[in-house]
């Protein structure tokens, strides 16, 4: 132990020694020599880089001139430029707004109970009725139907037992008086007897003409110019008959123009047919008048006489019927849905 404690002192004393040689110290002194002079080096390098900036500087600030600046175009770009944000700003206030109004809907839909959501599905059903009910009576004259359909929203107002459609009610119940009240006019049926009096107009007979017949039809009548003449005569005559008949009334054409007759009279009765479906009571009895004038005058047989008699019955009938104003339970029910 005592060896160990020896050899450590002896080799302490010799690293001492060597520290304190000359040599040694020679080194340290070299060292930091060089290390100022790296300093310096790099101090003056750092100097020689401020004065070139510096110089360059000076030569950039002595070759540049002021040119003048156009600033309209600038302005007027910034100025557009911000009514476009201007815009689309707006734009977004806006959807922001209808989003606001949407999530207000939403949330106020959400609040609504089951009972709530049955009645105004209720009441919607009974707006779309009544305007099923106003359509069918303006557009089709269907009193039938817009009787249905009032009756139908009168039911469904009812099931509803709510003190605040009293007035509802009321309404839909005088107008289901007046519609009660509209003459009704048997369209089909008269639609039906107008056509088989159409069938029948062929079967018709007409009222024919004498044919002339010359007194003086003599072989010597044709020898002669005069002869020749008075047979052209007889034959223009011919194609133009007129016969006088008792009444006094108008004779008819040849035969060969009958077929005028007939369409004349299918023309009359196929327009008294289309003012029955229009509702035109005024036309259609107009019609059916002046029909019955053209078979008392051009036509004859008991065929004409049948026809005459069912045209007497369609004229006695009362086709005029006066629409009532129905709108006045659409339009309180519109009210209160507002």
């Amino acid at each position: 132990m005592e060896t160990k404690i020896e050899q450590q002192e002896v080799s302490d004393d010799t690293k001492e020694a060597e520290l304190k040689s000359p040599s040694s110290k020679s080194r340290l002194v070299w060292v930091a020599i060089f290390i100022l002079l790296c300093l310096h080096g790099g101090l003056y390098w750092l100097w020689y880089q401020q004065q070139s900036v510096n110089s360059q500087l000076a030569e950039d600030i002595a070759s540049s001139t002021p040119k003048p600046v156009d600033t309209t175009k600038f302005e007027q770009s910034l100025a557009i430029q911000g009514q476009q944000l201007q815009d689309q700003l707006a734009g977004v206030k806006s959807e922001q707004t209808a989003l606001q109004d949407a999530i207000e809907v939403m949330k106020s839909s959400q609040q609504l109970s089951k009972g709530d959501v049955e009645y105004h599905w209720a009441i919607a059903e009974v707006t779309y009725l009544l305007n099923v009910a106003n359509q069918q009576l303006l557009l089709a004259s269907n009193v039938q139907g817009a009787k249905e359909a009032l009756s139908f929203a009168g039911s469904r107002v009812e099931s509803l037992n709510d003190y605040r459609l009293h007035p509802l009610k009321a309404l839909i119940t005088d107008e289901l008086l007046a519609l009660s009240a509209v003459n009704k006019v048997d369209v089909d049926g008269l639609s039906l007897q107008l056509e088989s009096a159409l069938k029948g107009i062929n079967q018709l007979q007409v009222v024919m003409a004498e044919p002339l017949i010359d007194e003086d039809d003599s072989p010597l009548a044709g020898e002669s110019w005069q002869g020749a003449l008075d047979q052209a005569w007889q034959e223009v005559k011919s194609l133009v008959v007129i016969r006088h008949q008792q009444d006094g009334a108008a004779a008819v054409l040849v035969p060969e123009q009958r077929y005028f007759l007939y369409q004349n009279l299918q023309l009359k009765l196929e327009s008294a047919q289309l003012a029955l479906l229009n509702g035109n009571s005024l036309v259609y009895e107009q019609n059916l008048a002046s029909a019955q004038q053209w078979l008392e005058q051009y036509f004859t047989g008991n065929n004409r006489d049948a026809m005459l008699e069912l045209l007497a019955t369609l004229k006695s009938q009362n086709v005029e019927t006066t629409l009532p104003d129905i709108s006045g339970s659409l339009t309180w029910l519109r009210g209160f849905e507002q």
